[in-house]
């Protein structure tokens, strides 16, 4: 049986189409430029580093005796609060405040009897609340224990209260003139 002229064109075709080369001379040499660049590179590199490493010694000077500051001298520091135990602390979270001495917040953490709770309203920190509260509960220590309060206020936030909060407390405290210091610490929540 014989091919038809047609069906014979195409399968010359195919077989021309299929005998033609997939890479060009031009892609050939380009990758051989490259691959020649990248030896020639990492030969250079080779031959500039060199292949020993170690330890530079190096003398650091040290003074055996420190040097006086003549002008340091002059300025003396004195503590005028220390905290104590009986420090007023008060601490802030999500949902409230607590208020205690500082004895309460940490060697007597589980004793739910020294904390006194004020939750926020609608988000918001009651300071007028923990104002007065505090005042009545000072007092009371005062006569009942005979301890007075040393001016001081530990503010202690809980991480997740927003920063504005904080300040608000801090600066309600600052307001009140009850307080000589307030400090805000962190830590015992």
């Amino acid at each position: 049986m014989q091919t038809s002229q047609t069906l014979s064109s195409k399968i010359s075709r195919t077989k021309k189409r299929l005998s033609e080369s997939i890479i060009n001379e031009s892609v050939l040499l380009t990758l051989a430029v490259c691959g020649l660049l990248l030896f020639l590179s990492y030969s250079i590199r080779v031959i500039s580093v060199g292949g020993v490493y170690g330890i530079i010694s190096l003398d650091i000077p040290v003074a055996q005796f420190p040097i006086e500051d003549k002008g340091l001298h002059t300025l003396r520091e004195t503590t005028a609060n220390t905290i104590s135990p009986q420090t007023l602390a008060i601490g802030i979270t999500t949902s409230e405040m607590i208020f205690g001495d500082m004895n309460s917040f940490s060697n007597e953490r589980d004793d739910v009897r020294n904390k006194f709770i004020i939750p926020h309203i609608s988000g918001s920190p009651q300071t007028d609340s923990l104002l007065r509260q505090v005042e009545q509960w000072s007092e009371e220590r005062t006569r009942k224990r005979s301890i007075r309060s040393d001016g001081l206020v530990v503010v202690v936030p809980d991480p997740e209260v927003p920063v504005a909060v904080v300040a608000g407390v801090v600066e309600s405290l600052k307001r009140a003139k009850k307080f000589s210091h307030v400090m805000i610490g962190g830590g015992l929540l």
